[in-house]
């Protein structure tokens, strides 16, 4: 299974094997590469588990259970994808086609395999709906989530599922903007310029993953600014911003940088109200500069 040869061989032999075992995860992740190898890896983990031949092959692809899935008809697959003009499926559909038939029994196979396409696209509402679901699936059901980076879903989603990771996406460092922003941040703090600080700031607007990331950027920045010798590798991507923190603040007041990041990380797993969250966030940075 998975033989492209972009796919990592440690998850090759793992899915590979727990195919064959047929202990394939109720709750998977794939993540990485692009969207057409994410597609069909997904594919092969439904023939993998709807496969009707016998042996201990993941899957023989001539069966009618693997033939139907590789067309798409299969009763026991239901694949939820935006629609062309739509980013993400709706609330709606996720309760009438997931949680409200989530105890449906197979049709032909032994399990019922919900596929989510693009689920760096699902709201917060729709990840939250599907926590409990997902970490404790009905005996007969499987989840499949496609993402082309783990860090646009929810921590507490990231818990509960197991993630196969598909090698490094094409654009994935376009659309990771948090190390860049947490740069942006610590030197306008440097500045002492609250006007600074608030354009750093404003490219998370109404975007709380995005805020929850630059959160977690920003206390690796700190640690960095802590350490004595600053020469060594750094845990933050931007050295010359570790430095600048270093030299502008105390060790104390990075100690509180590192809890205020962490008290916003708290604020974002509660869902906290995403304008009220960036005042926090942006409030919490001026009393440190302030002090």
């Amino acid at each position: 299974m998975f033989d492209d040869k972009r796919i990592p061989p440690k998850t090759k032999e793992t899915v590979t094997l727990r195919a064959c075992r047929r202990r394939l995860p109720q709750s998977i992740l794939l993540t990485g590469a692009d969207e057409r190898l994410r597609e069909k890896c997904a594919t092969e983990l439904c023939m993998a588990a709807l496969c009707e031949a016998p042996g201990n092959k993941p899957y023989c692809g001539k069966c009618p259970g693997c033939i139907r899935v590789k067309a798409g008809t299969h009763p026991d697959m239901v694949v939820l994808k935006p629609e062309k003009d739509k980013k993400s499926v709706s609330v709606k559909e996720v309760r009438e086609r997931v949680t409200g038939d989530l105890y449906a029994a197979p049709t032909e196979g032994e399990v019922r395999i919900f596929v989510f396409h693009a689920a760096e696209n699902l709201s917060d509402v729709i990840q939250n709906a599907l926590l409990k679901t997902v970490e404790e699936p009905p005996g007969h059901t499987m989840f499949i989530f496609l993402c082309d980076q783990r860090e646009h879903l929810l921590e507490t989603v990231l818990s509960r599922v197991t993630e196969f990771y598909l090698g490094a996406s094409p654009d994935g460092v376009k659309k990771d903007m948090a190390p860049a922003i947490a740069a942006d941040i610590a030197k306008a703090m440097c500045g002492d310029s609250a006007y600074a600080l608030m354009l750093a700031c404003a490219p998370m607007q109404k975007n709380r993953r995005l805020m929850r990331r630059t959160a977690q950027e920003l206390i690796l920045l700190s640690r960095d600014a802590l350490a004595a010798d600053l020469s060594i590798e750094p845990l933050a991507g931007d050295r010359e911003a570790a430095v600048r923190l270093h030299a502008r603040f105390s060790a104390g007041q990075l100690l509180k940088l590192k809890a205020a990041m962490e008290t916003v990380i708290g604020f974002a797993d509660a869902n906290a109200n995403e304008n009220l969250l960036l005042t926090r966030f942006t409030s919490l940075l001026e009393e440190i500069m302030s002090t």
